[in-house]
């Protein structure tokens, strides 16, 4: 294991200690709340902290090791602009409408919401970053939908508390296993140091990650996934994303959750 994944792994675990209690304080102060299942007002849109910390641990990553590319660089300013789209969907989104297609069917009704927003520039932002990390148009088209579709991946799972940091814990857990060249493998090691600290407070129902947390998730993984993974493993992912999307305009995740003795047994662990 390279040693910068072990550093990535530990600043950014104690600068989101240190962040945690301080953006909490900050949000609650700006009535950036909402109500939890007990009724109590706790923070929302904590996924601040990931941008926050992601750019400051690869920041200094970048400035101690200098890795001499661009990937780094393209993947912070894409994480950035994602994160923003997440924050202004949380702070001014439409909250009638639910899914994909219902936000794109408002858009060509004649009524433009922030989830309309949220897709159609998370999508170009996909497209700009494949752009720089593909070597062939084949490789463009399939990077660009890795990336845009486990960017709202993620956050067709962030439901229930916890939910969506756990899903980030175990995929990237396979990535890094399954990944021999380990290209890559700081940025999840870096957010897997985010989440040790978070995850507890989201899973006590204290804080809510908001669309600025889930999409900064899935844009992770979708990166990850699309210069890390081979061809055939890819293809796999991207089938599996496909129909997981198609799946969720028909039916609720959560209610296939509820209803599975298993996975509600994973999904209630440390509730």
């Amino acid at each position: 294991m390279n040693y910068y994944y072990i550093i990535s792994l530990i600043l950014s675990f104690l600068l989101t200690y240190v962040a945690l209690p301080k953006v909490m304080a900050m949000l609650l102060r700006s009535n950036i709340v909402c109500e939890n299942f007990k009724s109590d007002l706790i923070p929302t849109s904590m996924g601040i902290v990931f941008v926050f910390i992601q750019v400051i641990t690869l920041g200094t990553l970048e400035i101690l090791f200098d890795f001499n590319n661009n990937f780094n660089l393209v993947y912070l300013v894409g994480f950035i602009f994602i994160g923003l789209l997440g924050l202004f969907d949380d702070l001014t989104g439409e909250k009638k409408i639910k899914g994909l297609r219902g936000h794109i069917k408002a858009f060509f009704k004649g009524t433009l919401t922030t989830g309309a927003i949220k897709a159609f520039l998370g999508f170009f932002i996909s497209l700009v970053v494949s752009s720089y990390i593909s070597n062939s148009l084949k490789d463009f088209i399939i990077n660009s939908l890795l990336i845009g579709l486990f960017t709202n991946f993620v956050n067709l799972f962030d439901l229930r508390p916890g939910r969506a940091a756990k899903l980030f814990v175990a995929i990237s857990l396979v990535f890094i296993i399954t990944n021999f060249t380990k290209d890559n493998n700081y940025i999840l090691f870096s957010f897997l140091g985010i989440l040790i600290p978070y995850i507890i407070l989201d899973l006590k129902s204290k804080v809510m990650m908001g669309d600025v947390g889930s999409n900064t998730l899935g844009f992770t993984l979708g990166i990850y996934a699309a210069t890390s993974l081979n061809p055939m493993v890819k293809y796999t992912i991207l089938t599996l994303l496909i129909i997981f999307h198609i799946i969720a305009e028909k039916v609720s995740f959560s209610k296939i959750i509820d209803n599975n003795k298993f996975l509600r047994f994973l999904d209630n662990i440390g509730r």
